[in-house]
């Protein structure tokens, strides 16, 4: 089971503390929000920053492009040498050309689908990917309460894993809390992303184990 924080949701002005102090708790992971105010209401990290973390971390960096036409930018990013870049099926109609272009790179390529998007029409790309990641509410809104009909996304994913030998790993994102982690994995999600809840009160420890609790 992976946990990956979402750094958009920590304090930024205290970035290097939460990095260390996510050290000091075993995370290993890191999920960085690259958004372009397009595709979604709102404007996060770039490729400057993600090459930042690289060369002084050594967390696996896992980006999320949330933006429009990811192959305009996908070469920036490429650049930057995460582990991990994961692209909306719905932010372009050149799916195969991106995928080759991070696979071709030796990075890991990750498929993300919206709430509306059925497993079905995504099915062909599956044998080439290496995560999937379900968001659980519609990405780059504020506020959204997590949608419990994704995890039947989640489920049909699994089965395609095991029925196909897939070994894409299954991401979700989306207000994951103590409450919404556990049918998550029971679901069959591996890779769990959660921001305003683990950084909220800046009490990172404690929220951190709190997830753990509710996966156990």
């Amino acid at each position: 089971m992976i946990l990956s924080p979402s750094l958009f949701n920590s304090d930024l002005y205290f970035i290097k503390e939460t990095l260390d102090k996510l050290d000091l708790l075993g995370i290993t992971h890191l999920h960085i929000d690259v958004m372009d105010n397009h595709y979604v209401p709102n404007l996060g990290f770039n490729a400057g920053f993600v090459s930042n973390l690289k060369s002084h971390t050594n967390f696996i960096l896992d980006c999320h492009l949330m933006v429009e036409k990811p192959e305009s930018t996908i070469l920036d990013f490429i650049e930057a040498k995460p582990d991990i870049i994961t692209f909306h099926y719905e932010a372009t109609v050149h799916h195969s050309f991106i995928i080759n272009k991070i696979k071709n790179s030796n990075i890991k390529v990750g498929l993300a689908i919206n709430p509306s998007t059925s497993v079905e029409q995504i099915k062909m790309l599956l044998p080439f990917i290496d995560l999937i990641l379900v968001m659980t509410v519609n990405p780059g809104q504020k506020n959204e309460f997590f949608l419990p009909f994704t995890l039947q996304k989640i489920e049909q994913l699994n089965l395609e894993r095991k029925e196909r030998n897939y070994h894409y790993d299954i991401q979700v994102d989306g207000n994951i809390t103590d409450q919404t982690i556990s049918p998550c994995v029971k679901a069959g999600a591996n890779n769990i992303v959660s921001g305003g809840f683990i950084f909220n009160n800046n009490d990172i420890q404690k929220n951190i184990e709190k997830l753990k609790v509710a996966i156990n």
